[in-house]
């Protein structure tokens, strides 16, 4: 009980942080927030850096392993309410209608982002990693990476757009293969636990790869065409918002259960509870998605900090590389989308490919409540939140700089002339 009200107390000074302090930053500063909740994580982690300078028993830990552990559920229904927001706003009609260059973009710009990145990675890992390291270990890290760095959020756009009017035809591409970008990585994420699901010998024949995925979509469809039934006639959003927690921790749990990803479970099942739905009653069921989606966010990353464990040295080495690596991949992919359209595209459209946000964070982890015991995702977990956090520094500037040059953001130095004046 101690510890369950320190973590409360604790949440809502991180609140009363981010609204007066990281607010103003994000403002000033142009950089994104989310480090604090990240940070504050950390101190209040199995081995938090007060406990590792002052305390060597790690006494001043208000959350331990066996905390954490407890705590799985929680931490299962934030990474589901992740998939299941992104499944319900996939509408296949808004996909369709979406322009050609927005879909290309998304396509090219995932598949050659995942191959640069895993593909690099393999060979890193191989170059960094002093121990015994098992091919199929090194492949799935290789791989969880590929599609964590693959993932490109369009919430630093929407930003952006508030803050400049940003218009035209280079914003709205971005915007609308955002989201699509998402789903991709989603998707390629499930596809990562299908294949390196664990031993099912014991069964009477071994479960193959395919079956899996095949499982876990089925899983997404039975629950999301079950429970549409409980939602669809109910108009209190309290009532709405306690069914879909029901909802998401029975599908995360099962997902959990099963070592699939209940990402991509959610996902599914937030496209089927929504695929022939009533406007007013996906408006509802959308709204009460988004009202809670930036808490859910929080404790994500509160979550992500409190899990994220030191590594060693050379783990810091392959962090760096990763980020760097990320970082190339994504401006390759955009020139990549731009020849693959035969110019329709700006040949750096890759500079506004950069945020990677809550999908990514809800991938790291996803793979430590599943993999947590093969020391290689100790190093991948910490590769994609330094990713994640690195970007927040500069990926709105690197995109607001895009839209300048893109002429999407006009009168620019009159409108920071009258805001530094105010400043």
């Amino acid at each position: 009980m101690t510890t369950t009200l320190a973590v409360l107390v604790a949440a809502a000074f991180a609140w009363l942080i981010a609204h007066f302090v990281a607010d103003w930053i994000q403002e000033r500063f142009l950089v994104t927030s989310g480090s604090e909740y990240m940070l504050l994580g950390v101190l209040l982690g199995p081995v938090p850096i007060v406990a590792l300078l002052f305390d060597s028993n790690n006494s001043l830990s208000l959350i331990n392993q066996e905390t954490l552990r407890q705590l799985d559920p929680l931490m299962s229904l934030a990474i589901g309410w992740v998939g299941l927001t992104y499944g319900a706003n996939l509408s296949p009609t808004r996909v369709l209608a979406r322009g050609r260059g927005a879909i290309t973009l998304s396509l090219v710009s995932t598949f050659t982002t995942f191959a640069v990145v895993a593909g690099m990675s393999w060979f890193i890992l191989g170059w960094t990693w002093t121990g015994d390291l098992s091919t199929i270990d090194r492949l799935g890290a290789a791989t969880s990476l590929g599609a964590a760095g693959a993932v490109s959020s369009p919430t630093v756009l929407r930003r952006i757009k508030a803050k400049f009017d940003a218009k035209g035809p280079t914003s709205k591409v971005l915007a609308q293969s955002g989201r699509l970008d998402e789903m991709l990585g989603i998707l390629g994420f499930g596809v990562i636990f299908c294949f390196f699901h664990g031993d099912s010998s014991n069964l009477e024949r071994a479960i193959t790869s395919t079956e899996w995925f095949v499982i876990s979509v089925a899983l997404g469809l039975l629950l999301g065409g079950l429970f549409r039934f409980f939602l669809k006639d109910e108009d209190d959003r309290d009532k709405q918002f306690l069914s879909l927690v029901g909802i998401i921790v029975f599908a995360s749990g099962s997902a959990h259960f099963l070592e699939l990803s209940p990402l991509l479970v959610n996902a599914v099942m937030g496209l089927a509870m929504m695929v022939g739905v009533e406007d007013k009653v996906s408006e509802r069921i959308l709204a009460v998605l988004e009202r809670s989606r930036q808490p859910m966010y929080i404790v994500m990353l509160i979550f992500a900090g409190a899990t994220w464990l030191p590594v060693p040295p050379m783990a810091w080495l392959f962090v760096a590389c990763f980020v760097v690596l990320r970082f190339g991949a994504r401006l390759l992919s955009g020139w990549s989308s731009s020849v693959f359209l035969s110019g329709e595209l700006r040949r750096d459209i890759g500079r506004g490919l950069l945020p990677q946000g809550e999908v990514a964070v809800a991938m790291a982890l996803n793979l430590t409540l599943v993999f947590g015991g093969r020391p290689v995702m100790a190093w991948v977990f910490s590769a994609i939140l330094a990713s994640v956090l690195l970007n927040e520094l500069w990926s709105a500037r690197m995109l607001r700089g895009l839209l300048i040059d893109a002429g999407d953001i006009r009168h620019t130095a009159a409108s920071e002339t009258s805001e530094a004046g105010k400043a």
